[in-house]
Formats: structure tokens, sequence, C-alpha cells
């Protein structure tokens, strides 16, 4: 009987418990950047900014 191997792309990310530290941190970021407000509230200018991640 052959052993099914798990790919990386068959994995579930959504059932994660949690991130990566790298991405925790941007994922606060962008959080910030967005200062609870609804989407409709943003300009379109600012979507670049927001949406930047890993800004070294």
């Amino acid at each position: 009987m052959k052993d099914k191997k798990e790919f990386i792309s068959e994995i579930d990310l959504n059932k994660s418990s949690e991130g990566c530290s790298p991405c925790v941190s941007e994922c606060k970021k962008i959080n910030q950047r967005i200062n609870k407000r609804n989407l409709s509230d943003i300009n379109e200018q600012e979507v670049p900014h927001i949406l930047n991640v890993f800004n070294f």
C-alpha cells in the first residue's frame, strides 16, 4: 500500500491556531493602519500603504 504524501497545497492554513511570528507582526501593523475604520472609510490612496507587508 502506498503512503500518501501531504503536499503544502493540501494543508488548510485556515485551521491553524497561530501564525508565524513575522506574519503576526505584519497583521498587527495592518490593524494599526486601519485603526478600526470600515473598509468604505479608507481612501484608495491609503490601500497600498495599508497592505504593504514585510516592508524592510
